[in-house]
């Protein structure tokens, strides 16, 4: 029967109202102290690779409970990416170079996250090439662009011999981009040139022609008029005081 309202709780009521309380808490406290954020306490470093290579990135993470593991390549897209604990990717290649993301989360606290950077190296590709249709006296450029990881180093050669700078020639390179300026332009300067482009893990070379006018073909590269080579020689004798 229930106590009238009013009526005073017995010293035994107030006893077992006091244990289960203490009971409750004590339960609460120890599932509190059971769950543990994630951490991330081990991962890959920052690796350099020759295309082609496989490669594996390790992420290794603490918590309770348990914590899922997800890894992303943070280019444009920046999809998940299949792993966990490892990722493995067989024979990287360079469109796989980037900033990976390892991210451990239990759903206890904000998601541990960690970065590792992987650089992909690969040889020349000369992915442009622009001839030049130059009257004699006027000066003439060629330009050549190639992509490759570690930066190329250039040349240039006229049939066999290689060209360096002179007065009549001046060669300047900027990272992936070079370009050959013929400041004077004579009958014996028109005709084939080479541009290479090497690195460590290969080469490539390509060839571009000066013209006269009138008689420029059609090599696969954009035309360019001779008042915008002109000015792209200018600017290019400005900045590096050629």
């Amino acid at each position: 029967m229930n106590a009238p309202t009013g009526a005073r709780v017995s010293d035994k009521e107030e006893d077992d109202l006091s244990a289960d309380t203490g009971t409750a808490a004590r339960l609460s406290g120890r599932l509190v102290a059971c769950l543990v954020p994630a951490n991330i306490y081990k991962v890959s470093e920052d690796i350099t690779v020759n295309e082609g290579s496989n490669v594996t990135l390790s992420c290794l993470a603490s918590g309770r409970p348990d914590p899922a593991i997800t890894w992303r390549l943070l280019n444009p897209s920046a999809e998940p990416l299949d792993g966990e604990e490892y990722l493995d990717i067989s024979g990287i290649m360079r469109n796989q170079a980037g900033r990976y993301e390892c991210k451990a989360s239990n759903d206890v606290a904000t998601p541990d996250v960690k970065y590792v950077n992987v650089v992909v190296n690969y040889p020349p590709a000369i992915k442009k090439t622009q001839s030049s249709e130059t009257q004699v006296g006027r000066m003439g450029m060629l330009q050549c662009d190639a992509t490759a990881v570690p930066t190329p180093e250039f040349e240039w050669y006229r049939d066999d011999k290689r060209l360096s700078n002179s007065q009549a020639i001046n060669i300047q390179t900027l990272g992936t981009n070079t370009i050959l300026m013929i400041t004077n332009v004579t009958e014996e300067d028109y005709g084939n040139y080479t541009c290479v482009a090497s690195n460590r893990l290969g080469i490539q070379n390509a060839s571009l022609y000066l013209y006269r006018p009138g008689m420029g073909q059609d090599n696969g590269s954009a035309s360019v008029s001779q008042s915008l080579w002109l000015m792209l020689a200018c600017i290019t004798c400005l900045f590096f005081k050629c």
